[in-house]
């Protein structure tokens, strides 16, 4: 009887022992795992604001150097209202050239090419090689040459190797001289080609570029690929394949650069506060598991508050709404309006269904990378649905302008989205509205921006879509 009343007391004892030992094992292995993965968000946090102080660098550096490359610009224009004058001699136009650059560091050189070949140039001494030079005849400087006149716009080319055994950029300035007032470019005569010639370490060190400064490296690359990979422009050829964070540089022409920057001594993760959450997760789990619940449930609510679309980066609804509220009051106070451009893509539904929603996840993002760098730095570029995406533009736009501008993204949306053995053809709706003129609300605003995208894809054509989604090529 002693036996049997001592089992029954002692086996719920012993069943208890056990219960608490595994609550209390399962709770500092949970706590620990916890606080680990916490420290892995701070990691990241860190991680992030290192990169966002890159990317202000890069803005900043983007900035100047698209700045001295539009003033390059501008003075090229000049040059091409001067010379259009009969008997020009090399003498007035070395007066004009030092006039024009003797206090612009980066520009080595002016020239003057009359139907492309070249006949007086700035300064004349060192640079005697040039003169005759008939651009048709070089590899290396002919394709800009074509382009700047089949496109009648300027463009910057380069870098090339010179006739005098230099390695520069350029400038080219179609000299399009006008039969009567207001005549239209695409009806003007080609006259010849006005080239600036850039010195590319002056132009760099003119806006603020080098290698290193303030414990960052810095390169700029060609985005457009060869067989060897990325062509190097500038700096530290190291970061071409490292994790550098970049931002496109737009520059005129088929110039497609990017710049690249990254620390030092690499992107930081550890910091006095990774090891304080260590400690401080480990108390908390040895003392009350709870409080790591607590933890997680706070870094839900922060995270649950990003107004970042987690796919593509773009910014979400969240931060697009706040972003137009913004300007709805600067419109009310100086009347500067803003246009929105609703864009939803055709038959995306197909490619999940074909390709899997791995391969929907890279069209979306591509897409999202395609509006960007087809937007300027002012601009919004939301995805607010599955496929929809909504660019907001500050300040009203004419007519022509938001065609225009229509156009220029729908041009970057329907290129075919290529893949290891298959071709995807894009579309997309677009739909447009513009406050204050067209709406007084946001909601109204979106309403009609809806309503115009879908009235767009409702009036396409069966046959316009892309019925094959793609073409088989392996």
């Amino acid at each position: 009887m002693g036996v049997k009343t001592a089992r029954m007391f002692s086996m719920p004892h012993s069943k208890g022992l056990w219960v608490a030992a595994a609550v209390a094992v399962c709770s500092l292995i949970g706590g620990f795992l916890i606080t680990s993965h916490v420290a892995g968000l701070v990691e990241d946090v860190i991680a992030a604001q290192h990169q966002q102080k890159a990317l202000a660098k890069l803005s900043e550096a983007r900035t100047r150097l698209e700045g001295q490359v539009g003033a390059a610009i501008s003075l090229g224009k000049g040059l091409r209202g001067y010379v259009i004058q009969d008997e020009l001699t090399q003498e007035e136009f070395s007066k004009f050239g030092s006039e024009l650059i003797d206090d612009v560091p980066f520009i080595r050189s002016l020239g003057l090419a009359p139907d492309n070949v070249v006949k007086f140039i700035y300064p004349y001494q060192g640079n005697e090689a040039a003169v005759g030079l008939d651009y048709q005849s070089v590899p290396g400087q002919w394709p800009s040459v074509q382009k700047a006149m089949e496109s009648r716009s300027s463009i910057l080319s380069g870098p090339v190797e010179m006739v005098q055994g230099e390695r520069h950029m350029m400038v080219r300035v179609p000299v399009l001289p006008p039969a009567y007032p207001k005549q239209p470019i695409a009806e003007r005569p080609y006259w010849g080609l006005a080239t600036l010639v850039l010195d590319e370490n002056a132009l760099f060190q003119a806006a603020g570029l080098s290698e290193r400064a303030d414990g960052y490296r810095f390169a700029i690359i060609s985005s457009r690929q060869s067989a060897s990979g990325p062509d190097l422009i500038f700096g530290d050829s190291e970061l071409v394949y490292s994790d550098a964070v970049s931002l496109p540089l737009v520059l005129p022409g088929d110039n497609k650069w990017e710049i690249l920057s990254y620390p030092v001594g690499g992107w930081s993760t550890v910091s006095k506060e990774v090891w304080m959450t260590r400690l401080l997760g480990v108390i908390v789990t040895l003392i009350i598991s709870t409080m790591a619940f607590l933890l997680i449930q706070e870094v839900a609510k922060v995270r649950a508050m990003a107004l970042r679309d987690p796919l593509t980066g773009l910014a979400n609804r969240r931060l697009l709404e706040d972003r137009m509220e913004q300007l709805v009051a600067i419109s009310d106070r100086n009347g500067s309006g803003f246009e929105i451009f609703y864009l939803d893509l055709d038959a995306f539904k197909p490619i999940n269904d074909s390709y899997g929603h791995a391969v929907g996840d890279k069209v979306l993002m591509e897409i999202g990378y395609r509006l960007q760098f087809q937007t300027r730095q002012t601009d919004t570029v939301a995805r607010v649905g599955g496929d929809e995406f909504i660019v907001l533009a500050p300040g009203a736009m004419k007519e022509d302008e938001r065609q225009g501008f229509l156009k220029r993204l729908m041009d970057q949306i329907c290129q075919d989205f290529t893949l290891p053995g298959a071709t995807i053809g894009l579309s997309a709706s677009i739909g447009f509205a513009s406050y204050p003129k067209e709406a007084g609300t946001i909601e109204d605003l979106l309403r009609i921006a809806d309503a115009r995208m879908y009235n767009q894809k409702s009036t396409r054509s069966v046959a316009s879509q892309p019925a094959a989604l793609a073409t088989q090529t392996g």
